[in-house]
């Protein structure tokens, strides 16, 4: 009976050709596919297939000439703040308002300040033709600094709320609280100020699951988690939220891609404050389980050297269908926070869509913690 041939990895041109030399050097015979010898150069998706047999030792082989790269990824970048931050976008909603108490919990354990963010809407000027000439609405002008001054006044009450809850937690001492008022189109302004402020996470509330598809694809904190830099932890209206000590369970789910490892530094960095179990699973086919059963264990092995003090848990969800598998083991393990990585909208583009992002966002009552590659 002839061998399986598997696909062992997926790379540049380049990439693939330097793996396949070093794995040829220690005796495993492997082919590339999809190389185009022409334009190799600009060939992204070159398959590296080797004999099924020689799966785990190329695996091992692989580790060993990835892991220095993989190191590199996690240095942090210069310029970051040495103090975590938390930026907190608020609408003086009550699902807002849910996020700024979990906000505000989390702050205390990471030492980390907080700045909350109101962006008041920006009428647009309307002119009107006449003649030659144009015609000014001066009631924009108006309009505007009732707008300005409304916003003033929440941004104060809540505040004060804010402050007192901080006051009657016995937070008094342990966190920084900053404001920032913007004029603006919500979702632009937020992103432009966290590319300044450099927050460590951006915590926003999100709809309840009774709302519109529609709401949530068009809603700030979706375009936000979708175009943001820094991590982006979405909570939902519908989320009971019993404390910051209450949460037990993360799940990542990966894709094994290279940006996983950056990510699971930065959740590790922002959940170790909460002392947090956390759950590393893929969803896929039962034809892809033993390959995929040992990139999840190369990664458990990478992960609990690096952070030793952590629980780490590996499993592999057998589903066709990414979400109905999630949602099980979601259910099964209890998770309290959903997080993965947006890749070339690899994973997200399955969240945010109108099919499959209304049961992620809308039908599902567990916070979600967004990184970027």
């Amino acid at each position: 009976m002839d061998e399986k041939i598997i696909t062992l990895a997926t790379h540049t041109f380049q990439h693939a050709q330097v793996l396949k030399s070093v794995l040829e050097s220690e005796g495993i015979e492997c082919f590339l596919q999809n190389a185009n010898l022409i334009q190799g150069a600009f060939n992204s998706s070159v398959k590296i297939r080797i004999k099924e047999n020689d799966l785990e030792r190329a695996m091992k082989i692989m580790e060993r000439i990835e892991e220095p790269g993989l190191e590199k990824m996690g240095d942090k970048k210069p310029g970051r703040p040495a103090k975590p931050r938390i930026l907190l976008p608020i609408d003086f909603s009550d699902y807002s308002e849910k996020a700024a108490h979990m906000a505000l919990d989390w702050a205390v354990r990471l030492e980390a300040e907080i700045t909350v963010l109101n962006v008041y809407f920006n009428p647009i000027v309307n002119t009107l033709p006449f003649s030659e000439a144009y015609v000014y609405d001066s009631s924009m002008d108006e309009m505007m600094v009732d707008m300005e001054e409304q916003a003033e006044q929440d941004m104060q009450a809540f505040l004060k709320s804010f402050k007192e809850r901080k006051r009657t937690l016995g937070y008094e001492k342990k966190v920084s609280i900053k404001h920032k008022l913007l004029r603006g189109v919500a979702e632009e302004e937020i992103l432009r100020f966290s590319e300044d402020y450099h927050p460590t996470v951006i915590v926003m509330g999100t709809r309840g699951k009774d709302r519109k598809a529609a709401d949530l694809i068009g809603s700030v904190t979706a375009e936000v988690m979708e175009m943001a830099r820094v991590p982006v932890l979405a909570i939902p209206e519908d989320f009971e939220y019993r404390g910051v000590d209450k949460i037990h369970n993360v799940l990542y789910a990966t894709n094994f891609e290279d940006s996983d490892f950056v990510a699971l530094e930065k959740l590790e960095r922002i959940v170790k404050p909460l002392e947090v179990r956390i759950f590393f699973v893929h969803v896929g086919p039962q034809s892809d389980s033993r390959w995929d059963r040992l990139k999840l264990d190369g990664l458990k092995k990478h992960m609990e050297e690096r952070f030793p003090q952590t629980e780490i848990m590996c499993d592999f969800i057998e589903n066709e269908d990414f979400w109905v598998g999630l949602e099980g083991f979601i259910q099964k393990e209890k998770i309290d926070i959903i997080s993965l990585t947006t890749r070339r909208r690899n994973l997200i583009a399955r969240l945010i869509n109108p099919s499959v992002g209304k049961k992620m966002l809308f039908h599902s009552n567990t916070p979600m913690l967004v990184f970027h590659a």
